[in-house]
């Protein structure tokens, strides 16, 4: 897998900048998050980080709070990637980011205050979806049919490494020097991301050009055009449906892994990151790897996505009633190589489902369903959360994970996906 991913970008000049704009795009993230996320205050404590929740209500109140927004103005987004020029999208997303951040750097942090600085977290965590769902629907016009797989995999492995460095760098760099200039400097990695989506020539099929008045009254029926194409393409529809039950058992397993994890391990922040992040990023690593492997040998692209999700299925429910670090490590690994060979052979088949002109429409709803999956994840912690209960609770995840996916197997079949 690493020396095809090597030969795309020695191929392709427009991959190599499309993956320029991502890796920095999440480097800056890794940067800037991690740099501000302490600084905002937010009900009774500082921070917004989603999967580091420490009980079901901050869990909830933090995923309506990030997820909800964005929810809203995705559809709208999707026609956006569809209809207007991706590059300029690209070099918007990251740009505007970059010209916010430095000002907040350069006012300081304490200066601007709790609701500027929050509106900045905001936007760069809408920028980072905006420029991930471009980067989906127009990464088959940077790499040939046959190497969808390969781009990615890539994609994701090279996001995920570039996120996690940035969050390093920022995590060292808080020890020594203030906030400002750790996002000043993440500022200047977003202005890189913008640069390389300038370099890039083609980001998908030339729109007919239309005025903003035209296009905004196009809107509404783009949207429903939208939901109509991916309903009426079983390949399109059936795969966004399992990244959201996916999705889910994601969400609901990991933070619930870190909730037992905290009790275990009495709350030691080192040791449960080296115990649920080392296990997971080992297995998703190894996701990455094997994916391309793997769907060389599947009959097809449909039967790895359902081994893969019934691996990370059978784990949590085989697992998640252990009460044992070991048993922990054990199962975010196999949950960590499990979803990432789900979830790039989904990428891969909504890509090839759809034309060039629904992708963006189709990746904003793949946002909702990311969206909808933490919404859904944290209502279930708050209703039925507790001591007693979260043995029982991470184990039927995984049983209801699987009597679901159960389900979206006869989609598949009937489809004709499986043949």
């Amino acid at each position: 897998m690493l020396r095809r991913g090597i030969a795309l970008f020695a191929r392709s000049r427009d991959f190599t900048w499309l993956m320029g704009a991502q890796f920095l795009a999440q480097a800056g993230d890794g940067v800037v998050q991690t740099a501000l996320a302490k600084s905002i205050a937010f009900g009774d404590q500082r921070g917004f980080d989603i999967e580091g929740a420490r009980s079901p209500d901050e869990l909830l109140r933090i995923a309506l709070y990030l997820m909800v927004p964005y929810t809203i103005v995705s559809p709208f987004l999707g026609v956006v990637i569809d209809r207007w020029d991706r590059r300029k999208l690209l070099v918007l997303a990251n740009g505007l980011r970059a010209v916010a951040l430095a000002a907040v750097a350069l006012a300081g942090v304490d200066a601007v205050g709790d609701l500027p600085l929050f509106l900045a977290f905001m936007l760069t965590l809408v920028s980072t979806r905006i420029v991930l769902a471009t980067k989906a629907a127009a990464l088959p016009s940077t790499v040939g049919s046959g190497e969808l797989v390969e781009g990615n995999a890539v994609s994701q492995l090279g996001g995920a490494l570039f996120q996690l460095g940035g969050v390093g760098v920022a995590f060292v760099a808080a020890e020594l020097v203030d906030v400002e200039p750790i996002v000043l400097a993440g500022a200047l990695v977003y202005g890189g991301g913008a640069l390389c989506a300038r370099a890039l020539r083609r980001a998908g099929e030339t729109r007919p050009g239309s005025s903003f008045g035209a296009e905004l009254a196009r809107i509404a029926r783009s949207i429903a055009a939208g939901l109509v194409e991916v309903a009426r393409t079983p390949k399109a529809g059936a795969s966004i449906a399992t990244y959201l039950w996916l999705r889910f058992l994601w969400s609901f397993t990991l933070v619930g892994i870190g909730f037992v994890a905290r009790r275990l391990l009495a709350g030691d922040d080192l040791a449960i990151a080296a115990l649920i992040g080392g296990s997971g990023a080992l297995g998703a690593a190894l996701g990455f790897l094997a994916a391309v492997r793997l769907h060389e040998r599947a009959r097809t692209t449909a039967r790895l996505v359902l081994a893969a999700a019934a691996c990370a299925g059978l784990a949590v429910a085989l697992l998640g009633a252990l009460q044992a670090a070991a048993s922990l490590a054990a199962l975010a690994f196999v949950l960590g190589l499990g979803f990432f060979v789900a979830k790039i052979s989904l990428d891969t088949m909504v890509q090839e489902a759809l034309g060039d002109d629904f992708r963006g429409r189709a990746f904003s709803l793949y946002d909702i369903a990311y969206n909808l999956a933490w919404v859904l994840a944290a209502g279930v912690m708050v209703a039925a959360w507790s001591r007693e209960t979260e043995g029982a609770l991470l184990a039927g995840a995984g049983v209801v994970f699987l009597a679901g996916l159960a389900g979206l197997a006869a989609w598949f079949a009937r489809a004709g996906l499986l043949a």
